[in-house]
């Protein structure tokens, strides 16, 4: 028996299974082997939901066509959160309601694809992020990893495929994340002395695929004329050209895209057609981490007897180590290797030296820098012994601060050089890196502190104006009238003042009273402020999102993935806001006050690190079109080391501040699946228990017994157990029409009423018994007829 979710009008399709079949199914207590119905053969592990939304032309290829990859493959999805983090373009819902929102769309949307399962571990969507490290130790990475490992035993599939892993520029922290352990669990699960010790057998799947790796052209030839990112690797390309018999001879581009719309809580349900000419879609592409049916493309072992690379960011040092205590060492050295300074600034940068011979070693190391850029000498010595480590540092000056700053500088920011490291008779090492530069400023003190009263007075910001005008994500404004901003900054010896003034042309969506947050779906300020200047993630930053009026004509303030999100009256005491919009509309002016005792630690008055972002909508479906900035660069509201650069003169920070962050307040709450009858039909149905957890033990489990029945508004049913644990039991017609809660003390048999009736033959009862020994068992049976 197979289901699939759809919404209410398409009822009788999503209950197929469960009202034609028996009228009681059941995961088994303790199965001796895995269950076949739950079995896969292709399995992708994402974060969100729509992580795999880019994929399903080439998913649904699979699982429709014979091919030389797989063929007519049962494709699966494992998504660890629900997206309850997220925005939400079509209501109020948050946590763990939009999480179960953003479920029933996923199964819709990858339904179009022939998917039917989709595995959740229940993890929460805390906040974007681009650091990886911070999402293992929010989700616990251990612990997630078991989870994982056991679903790649419960439904072996032949072939595992993930998102990018490495913390490429703008890379979401929880999809390097959800890589990172499904390439652990591809070996973990192969290896009988890893995993739970009650997990099924080992598994071992035969490839493992990341999304992406090449550029090729469009048409049929996407397949085999395509370029590589890494030349060694092993990339594979599917044209979503081809056309579908079973979805009436659209193209799978076409049909992808029509899933793409199911999204609609996150502003997808507009998304244009694709080319109507098949010559004009492109491929999906995806490269082969490792195979068990082929040994590793070999590389080159001769090469320089030294070789000199510039010190990574922590980040790409953390995913290097991972790569080579993971064993998929072809994956180190993915990301290119940069540093920022500030404009008109100095730093030192540290050239790391490997001597990869056998016998002593010495030499120089060069930096051939770009024109505006300055060493503090030529070239500097080494010596090492046979395959020791070092270093040499330079101390590099931007020398012509007129250089563009942030992604408007070089080559996408990128300022490039060469590295040349010499080592007696050997061939030379020469290795490119970048600098970036990012903006400063001098942030005067304020003679009398500014009123926050949503305009400037004469006198009361002294200091420089801020170009908030750049853009960093999005399409081009088409005029200054169209978006661009302005902003200043002054402080007094309690707190930062600012003003931004935005001019913008419409109006997006002005959100009621009630739904003062996630502020980028529509026109709003984000400020965000690292008060020591080093900050490896948000985590210890203060952001906020402003709006400049909600629907009852008041400005409202935010934090949000930062030290502490939430509200901002509950999370950022005495800060205050206050907005002008003008009459007619043509932008807004934000003005607010910043404790410094809101901020997660003292200010280095010598360097705090600063950013202000500009979102512009122009439409009145809760999305936005363009981001504008200071600071720019892709995902540069998730960096801290690419934000402007400030430094605060004479000031003192307030006393009993400290030095260092305390540790965040993150998001906890999760979407779970014994609250989601979806997640509950699907257990009952493949034997695969709830969120990559175990079954309950027989002698610790409870199951429906017996046909419900339904009568008086309410559906009553018998409920066996053999242990104590917690029911939850769900009357469901494509919506929840009721829920209880059931505690069960011991072993027995029970008589329980859920206060709902569904439609004849519409309805299912799902139960979900969490038991106290550990474990779930879920059952499902139909309701009426």
């Amino acid at each position: 028996m197979r289901r699939l979710a759809l919404p209410a009008a398409a009822l009788p399709a999503a209950l197929a299974a469960v009202l034609a079949g028996t009228a009681l199914t059941a995961v088994p207590a303790h199965a001796a082997r895995p269950s076949e119905k739950g079995r896969l053969d292709v399995l992708f592990v994402g974060a969100h939901p729509d992580d795999e939304a880019s994929g399903l032309s080439t998913y649904g290829q699979w699982n429709e066509f014979d091919g030389p990859y797989v063929s007519r493959a049962r494709v699966g999805v494992l998504t660890v959160t629900r997206g309850e983090g997220g925005g939400n373009a079509v209501g109020t819902e948050e946590g763990p309601p939009l999480g179960l929102l953003r479920e029933d769309e996923e199964r819709r949307a990858v339904g179009k694809a022939g998917i039917k399962d989709v595995h959740y571990l229940d993890k929460v969507d805390f906040y974007y992020t681009v650091s990886a490290p911070l999402a293992a130790k929010s989700w616990n990475h251990q612990a997630t990893l078991e989870k994982v490992v056991r679903l790649v035993r419960e439904t072996r599939p032949e072939t595992i495929v993930t998102m990018e892993p490495a913390p490429l520029p703008g890379q979401h922290g929880h999809h390097q994340e959800a890589a990172r352990l499904a390439i652990e669990a591809y070996f973990a699960a192969a290896d009988a002395k890893a995993g739970p010790k009650d997990a099924p057998r080992p598994w071992a799947a035969r490839r493992l695929l990341i999304t992406g790796g090449a550029t090729g052209p469009t048409g049929p030839s996407c397949v085999t004329d395509f370029t590589p990112s890494d030349p060694s690797a092993r990339v594979i390309g599917v044209w979503g050209g081809r056309a579908s018999p079973r979805n009436g001879g659209k193209t799978w581009a076409q049909v992808e895209r029509e899933a793409q719309r199911v999204y609609v809580s996150q502003g997808w349900g507009g998304r244009p057609d694709v080319p109507a000419d098949p010559a004009e879609i492109g491929c999906d592409y995806f490269t082969e981490v490792h195979s068990r049916e082929r040994p590793a493309p070999s590389k080159p072992e001769s090469g320089p007897a030294v070789t000199g690379e510039q010190e990574p960011l922590p980040r790409v040092a953390d995913f290097d180590a991972w790569a080579r205590r993971t064993g998929v060492p072809g994956l180190i050295g993915r990301m290119k290797r940069v540093l920022t300074l500030g404009s008109g600034q100095s730093r030192k940068v540290r050239i790391d030296l490997t001597n990869t011979s056998s016998s002593a070693q010495s030499g120089t190391v060069k930096l051939d820098l770009p024109t505006g850029f300055a060493a503090d000498t030529a070239g500097k010595p080494y010596e090492l012994a046979a395959g020791a480590k070092g270093a040499v540092t330079f101390t590099v000056e931007n020398t012509d601060a007129s250089l563009p700053t942030s992604d408007q500088g070089g080559v996408n920011g990128d300022h490039d050089y060469t590295i040349t490291t010499t080592s007696g008779s050997a061939p030379p090492d020469v290795r490119k890196a970048a600098l970036e530069l990012v903006p400063v400023a001098a942030l005067p003190k304020a003679g009398t502190a500014p009123r926050t009263d949503g305009k400037e007075d004469p006198g009361e910001y002294s200091g420089p104006t801020l170009d908030l005008s750049r853009v960093w994500e999005g399409g081009a404004c088409e005029s200054s009238a169209d978006c661009s901003a302005t902003g200043k900054v002054t402080w007094t010896g309690d707190a930062l003042h600012m003003l931004v003034n935005v001019r913008d042309d419409k109006r997006g969506t002005v959100l009621g009273a009630d739904d003062c947050k996630r502020h980028w779906r529509t026109d709003s300020v984000e400020i965000a402020v690292d008060p020591r200047g080093d900050s490896e993630n948000t985590s210890t930053t203060f952001k906020t999102g402003i709006f400049p009026a909600m629907a009852d004509g008041k400005p409202c303030f935010e934090r949000d993935a930062d030290h502490h999100q939430g509200p901002g009256k509950e999370t950022a005491p005495g800060m205050e806001v206050a907005a002008t919009v003008s009459q007619p509309y043509a932008g807004y002016t934000v003005e607010t006050k910043i404790p410094f005792t809101a901020l997660p630690a003292a200010v280095d008055p010598a360097r705090m690190a600063l950013n202000v972002f500009v979102y512009d909508s122009d439409t009145q479906d809760k999305t936005g079109q363009t981001r504008l900035g200071w600071s720019t660069w892709g995902g540069v509201q998730g960096d801290p080391y690419r934000w402007g650069l400030t430094t605060l003169p004479g000031h003192v920070p307030p006393p009993g501040l400290p030095d260092t962050a305390p540790p965040p307040v993150m998001p906890a709450e999760a979407a779970l699946s014994q609250n989601s009858p979806l997640s509950i039909i699907q257990a009952a149905e493949t034997g695969i228990p709830l969120a990559g957890g175990r079954a309950a033990p027989w002698w610790d489990t409870a199951r429906i017994t017996g046909r419900p029945a339904v009568s008086g508004g309410g559906t009553t049913f018998r409920l066996r157990s053999t242990g104590p644990g917690t029911a939850h039991a769900y009357v469901w017609d494509g919506k929840i029409l009721g829920r209880k809660k059931i505690v069960v003390r011991r072993a027995g048999l029970m008589t329980v009423t859920v206060l709902a009736a569904p439609l004849p033959h519409r309805g299912v009862l799902a139960v979900a018994f969490e038991a106290k020994a550990g474990g779930t068992a879920s059952s499902t049976a139909r309701l009426g007829g």
